[in-house]
């Protein structure tokens, strides 16, 4: 349902939601495969030091803990109630969750407005907010924090820990990118699954992550929005300080219907560029793809905005810098020379390469660079002050020492990065490149496998400070204008 704005009464709420004190879960069950079951495991699993309450009126216990016929018999107060009960049973336990006093609630079930229940959907929703009782849900698949311990939902594993928060519709996607941050060390802060949101919206979530110290970045995965105006004004509060990424999907033809069955998102007489439109107002960057998606989210959480062009790229491999140069140019950023960005720092690079290597931009010391050149030629570039961002990239030939040109990487990141200037890495090869992809991205350097991903993430850095730019300028002009308006 429709919300204006961000409520207070609900982001004031939203902690209850990823780390709360107590949870009572509503349909707990004694059998193994049921999400009710999932659900005590998962927090017992993961390390949830909380109070975790079982409620099922035929058992005395669940997974080893006390049970509870409701969550009126539960002796103690209770900060979340998770259900996992069918659809008709939802509006009782809500009736028995606001007499509790509880301070959020989440609904895992299914079979609401997917499946043409809008009118009882709406009537929980309604309920829930007449009584101030924040809603997650329905029909999602949980929620979580690396950095709390916290899993709560029928989700295999947490991700590991770093700057993304993903706020998703789908249960599926959300759990895909879980396991890309297992496997990839894509890292993220905290994750909920909005399901069909009908109650807590995006724009909540959104203002909560503004002031979450582990976040740097907010990635939202939109099938429907039913307040942009929300979104947008939740988005224009925090991309000053956080940036938010969006990726949105169900416009195709059949994509419309797809979505609405899948999360009850209604797209009708909407289109690509209605979504362009409101990513526009909110400062929001837009992925297309899944992969980019995750790679530009990750730079994005990692680090600084790029305020100008003056991107340099090191490279031992001269295809790579080429790949690199015609996928800047398609994303309307072309890469500038040298000479152009500073006229000296050909001349101090030169010193680190072959005389066969290339001081252009791409900067190429060569397939036989050795870890020397490598730190001689990046640490030139860093320390350029004509030189905004830096674009490394490692070839493994059988003379490049992978592991000690990202020792070196990994130094100078640490060592400069007092000088607010982004770090990007593309590792292209076998498995000594996953390896070092999976150290720099632990070090806080987004790295990549490929040249086209990487320079994806270098461009949304150059997007968030375009972003920032404008909206500085905006403040700036509404200062102006409020001065003028008092002299007046």
């Amino acid at each position: 349902m429709k919300i204006d704005a961000p409520r207070k009464y609900v982001t004031d709420n939203l902690k209850y939601a990823l780390d709360p004190g107590s949870i009572a879960v509503v349909g707990a069950s004694r059998y193994p495969n049921k999400v009710g079951s999932k659900v005590i495991e998962g927090l017992q699993k993961w390390g949830y030091d909380g109070k975790i309450y079982p409620v099922n009126p035929r058992a005395d216990k669940v997974a080893g803990l006390k049970a509870y016929p409701t969550v009126m018999d539960i002796p103690d107060d209770v900060d979340l109630v998770f259900i996992a009960l069918p659809a008709h049973l939802v509006k009782m336990v809500l009736e028995e969750t606001v007499k509790k006093k509880a301070k959020m609630v989440v609904i895992a079930t299914s079979a609401f407005k997917e499946i043409g229940r809008g009118d009882m959907q709406n009537n929980l929703t309604q309920f829930c907010r007449d009584n101030e009782l924040p809603m997650v849900g329905p029909n999602l698949v949980g929620m979580g924090s690396p950095y709390l311990n916290f899993n709560c939902g029928f989700i295999p594993y947490l991700p590991v820990e770093g700057p993304v928060a993903m706020i998703s519709q789908s249960g599926a996607n959300l759990l895909a990118a879980l396991g890309a941050s297992q496997k990839d060390h894509y890292g993220m802060s905290f994750f909920v699954g909005l399901g069909n949101k009908a109650d807590v919206d995006f724009s909540e979530f959104i203002v909560y992550a503004k002031d979450d110290p582990n976040t740097g970045c907010i990635a939202t995965y939109i099938e429907g929005l039913d307040s942009p105006e929300a979104y947008i004004e939740a988005c224009r509060e925090v991309v000053p300080k956080k940036p938010v990424v969006a990726i949105k999907v169900g416009g195709s033809k059949i994509g419309v219907k797809a979505a609405f069955a899948h999360t009850a998102s209604e797209n009708e007489g909407t289109n690509d560029a209605t979504y362009d439109e409101i990513f526009d107002k909110a400062g929001v960057i837009r992925a297309t793809t899944w992969q980019e998606y995750l790679d530009t989210s990750l730079a994005l959480g990692l680090q600084p905005p790029l305020r100008d062009d003056n991107v340099v790229m090191i490279t031992n491999g001269g295809g790579s810098g080429l790949l690199s140069c015609d996928h800047f140019e398609r994303c309307g950023m072309p890469m500038r020379e040298l000479k152009e960005i500073s006229p000296l720092l050909s001349e101090r690079i030169r010193a680190f390469m072959p005389m066969f290597g290339s001081p252009l931009n791409p900067v190429d010391i060569s397939g036989t660079a050795t870890p020397k050149q490598y730190k001689g030629a990046i640490t030139q570039a860093i320390c350029d002050p004509n030189v905004s961002a830096v674009y490394g990239s490692i070839c493994p030939t059988a003379v490049t020492d992978v592991d000690a040109v990202t020792d070196i990487y990994i130094d100078i990141y640490n060592q400069y990065k007092h000088l607010g200037k982004p770090l990007i890495m593309e590792a292209q090869g076998g498995q000594e490149c996953e390896r070092a992809i999976m150290r720099l991205r632990d070090a806080g350097i987004p790295a990549y496998p490929t040249a086209e991903q990487a320079v994806n993430a270098i461009v949304a850095l150059r997007k968030y400070g375009k972003i920032l730019d404008r909206f500085e300028k905006e403040a700036a002009g509404d200062t102006a204008a409020e001065t003028a308006a008092e002299e007046v």
